[in-house]
């Protein structure tokens, strides 16, 4: 029994530990009031905060949320910090949101200032905040305020390293997204990097998976490709007919795998050059 209470003590330790820590991350703001009236949502309820939308924080591992509210007369600004797994969820949550079109700012990792938000990332972290208010004084409040949550999150403060795999040339920027589940809409394909390009009339996509073994990316691959896949090669390239995406071109090699969709048969070169540029040694 003194055993199990000393767990039990431990447990519960480390887990106030962990919610003083994300409670830490809100700063004060200079004039305003702060005020935490909130739960500490987890993956248990967060559907009773933003509804339909929490599949997609879940499916990408969501840890829990923390908010606070800045209030100053009738201006109010609510911050809300999500955390994920690590940084690379908490980089496909964010690259969700965003749009290529965003006025885009310098705050954790990357972050964007539109009407009435100011939403960034940094290591496991996302976070979001928001206004009502059209004052030009509150969004500096907002942009401040981003700026010391971001200086209070430790950790990696960069992209994903993976990402500088995908070749410059034609690349889309801020269009690169992490898909953690059904990838191309298969259940089987799981945990991808995806980025599109653009070259002369050609618009496609590339998706680049980093498995934990050869031996998943070749099931990957083979339940995929079907009787075309023969796994005897260190790499192995194929074009193919996929019922959900058209032609995909694709490559496994060891543990990594490449799947361009959006190119037909005729740009197979095409392929060919970005797949050789993401497997190289």
């Amino acid at each position: 029994m003194i055993r199990k209470s000393v767990v039990v003590v431990f447990i519960t330790v480390i887990s106030l530990s962990s919610l003083f820590a994300q409670q830490g991350l809100f700063p004060p703001l200079k004039g305003y009031k702060a005020v935490n009236e909130y739960p500490v949502y987890t993956p248990d309820d967060l559907w009773n905060y933003i509804d339909g939308a929490a599949d997609a924080y879940l499916s990408l591992g969501f840890v829990d949320l923390n908010i606070t509210e800045y209030v100053k007369g009738k201006k109010n600004i609510k911050a809300e910090i999500y955390r994920f797994g690590d940084d690379i969820m908490a980089f496909g949550m964010y690259s969700l949101e965003r749009s290529p079109g965003y006025n885009f700012i310098p705050v954790g990792v990357q972050g964007f200032n539109e009407e009435g938000l100011v939403y960034f990332y940094k290591d496991r972290y996302y976070v979001k905040i928001m206004t009502q208010s059209q004052s030009k004084r509150v969004n500096e409040a907002m942009n401040d305020l981003a700026k010391m949550i971001s200086d209070r999150i430790e950790g990696k403060n960069e992209f994903p390293a993976l990402l500088k795999l995908f070749p410059v040339e034609g690349l889309l920027k801020n269009q690169e997204t992490f898909i953690l589940e059904s990838v191309l809409g298969h259940e089987f394909l799981r945990g991808a990097f995806r980025a599109s390009y653009e070259i002369d009339n050609d618009r496609f996509d590339i998706y680049f998976f980093n498995c934990k073994s050869t031996e998943e990316a070749s099931d990957m691959a083979a339940k995929l490709a079907g009787d075309a896949f023969t796994g005897n090669e260190d790499t192995f390239k194929y074009v193919f007919e996929d019922g959900f995406n058209g032609v995909l071109h694709m490559a496994q090699q060891r543990e990594k795998m490449v799947i361009i969709s959006g190119l037909d048969s005729n740009s197979t070169p095409l392929a060919e050059r970005y797949i050789s540029a993401m497997l190289r040694p």
